[in-house]
């Protein structure tokens, strides 16, 4: 079951930027609060749980999580309690995206790093907890990335064909975290026969890339479709997670400038990294992810 929560078709813009040319499919703009990619995935993963009959809507991820404001914010749409597990770090913890799950009154359980490493079997029990007490817990991943979740971004390029000639197009560039939102974009290209545009993913944290291709070849073989061509792109990932670096918060200034906002945390390096590693007669897309509330969790860096 699909829920039509987004709103669709998101532009498809081009944008001048450092002198260079390209398009930006504009997924800032699929909702307000519940802006950026994780709403597709969560047409598919909110549809199951109204399936399921939740009436508790469970997931994780970072202090700053788009997805779990995303999430928050759909599932009181829908009527169901959201429920979320989110990973202690600062700075900002107060402001941007945890400042709206806790307007929207989420029950927000914060956790160590150490604990979050075992958010799956937490967020199980946790659910175990809630059927004793007579209630029905639908648990999300991290991100939303599954089979289901990424069906989403199937949807995506089935509505980017419409907007663009595919055959036409060097390369979609995506910042790639959990991975989902990679593994949709691949699939959907398979699926349509689009096999010449390559995606390349911009990685945006330290983990090891083996751990990204895996988790992108689970998906691609859940969705029915070979898991060749999987394409990271490295060197843009800063000192860890959500740390952006000098050139990034340049990038988010010059971007600004023409336009688009980029986030610190994902959107600002994945830009950067196509910036640096397109070819200069490449026709390439950069599927623009959202994050602008993240944006104001840090905004000191844009200060001076």
């Amino acid at each position: 079951m699909k829920l039509d929560l987004a709103r669709k078709p998101t532009p498809l813009e081009k944008v001048h930027v450092r002198g260079k040319t390209v398009f930006v499919k504009r997924d800032d703009l699929t909702e307000f609060v519940a802006s950026g990619n994780k709403i597709r995935k969560l047409e598919y993963l909110l549809g199951e749980a109204v399936s399921m009959g939740a009436d508790v809507v469970m997931t994780c991820g970072a202090v700053q999580s788009n997805h779990a404001r995303a999430t928050t914010y759909l599932s009181i749409k829908l009527e169901k309690k959201p429920v979320i597990f989110l990973k202690e770090w600062h700075p900002g913890k107060s402001s941007g995206n945890f400042l709206l799950d806790t307007v929207m009154g989420a029950e927000i359980h914060v956790v160590t790093p150490e604990e979050y490493e075992e958010i799956d079997r937490i967020m199980e029990d946790y659910a175990k907890k809630l059927e004793k007490e007579g209630k029905k817990a639908y648990i999300i991943p991290e991100g939303g990335s599954s089979a289901t979740g990424s069906k989403g971004y199937v949807d995506m390029v089935h509505e980017l064909s419409k907007q663009i000639d595919l055959n036409e197009v060097d390369a979609i560039y995506v910042a790639t975290s959990s991975a989902g939102t990679h593994a949709g974009i691949l699939a959907g290209l398979k699926i349509l026969g689009y096999r010449n545009v390559e995606v390349r993913g911009v990685v945006v944290h330290r983990k090891p890339k083996e751990v990204v291709i895996e988790r992108i070849r689970s998906i691609l073989t859940e969705l029915g479709v070979d898991d060749d061509g999987i394409i990271l792109v490295g060197g843009f990932e800063g000192p860890d997670y959500a740390i952006p670096t000098e050139k990034d918060v340049q990038m988010i200034k010059d971007a600004g400038k023409s336009g688009i906002i980029l986030d610190p945390v994902y959107t600002a390096k994945a830009f950067r990294g196509m910036m640096e590693t397109m070819g200069d007669k490449e026709k390439v897309i950069f599927v623009h992810t959202g994050g602008t509330f993240g944006l104001f969790a840090q905004n000191s860096i844009l200060e001076g």
